[in-house]
């Protein structure tokens, strides 16, 4: 790898390092925020935030051992990803795959020290949800639209080789 390429890549690295931090630190800081100080009205009956009432006796420790290595697991495949030289994870997708990895380790952190995650997004006739879970939706969605752009290309590129021969 040249160095150039490599400054490049410890620069994205470097971006994709920042964003991670400050997604994790706000949806942190809103939780600590939300638990403190209880429920908070945004748009009366429309968007509440408040903490959700979870109970930390939910799941056994076996349980909640065996969900947190899932989620570390999960972790590790994207950071192994954002890590990856592969031709085809594009330092496009290395930054909306940050968006997945910064949700899952706060949802990790949660249950690490909470026992559980902690939802306190309130808006009608949705579940709660927290940043974390926006993160992470933002983060597949955009990979699964990244894919199916790429698979889309791949099967038109495909298919007129395949009718070049044919004629």
């Amino acid at each position: 790898m040249k160095k150039e390429e490599k400054k490049k890549l410890k620069k994205l690295y470097c971006i994709i390092s920042i964003l991670v931090f400050l997604m994790i630190f706000v949806d942190q800081l809103a939780k600590v925020l939300v638990i403190h100080y209880g429920e908070i009205t945004v748009i009366s009956n429309t968007f509440v935030l408040k903490p959700n009432e979870y109970n930390n006796g939910i799941y056994d420790e076996t349980t909640r051992g065996i969900t947190i290595m899932t989620n570390i697991v999960i972790v590790c495949i994207i950071l192994g990803m954002i890590r990856s030289n592969n031709q085809f994870v594009t330092n496009k997708t290395k930054v909306l795959l940050s968006f997945a990895l910064a949700g899952g380790i706060s949802n990790i952190i949660d249950r690490i020290c909470r026992g559980g995650v902690v939802e306190y997004i309130h808006i009608t006739n949705l579940p709660a949800l927290n940043i974390a879970d926006i993160c992470i939706v933002i983060g597949w969605i955009s990979f699964v639209a990244i894919f199916a752009s790429f698979s889309a290309k791949e099967f038109t590129k495909n298919k007129s080789n395949r009718k070049e021969k044919i004629e």
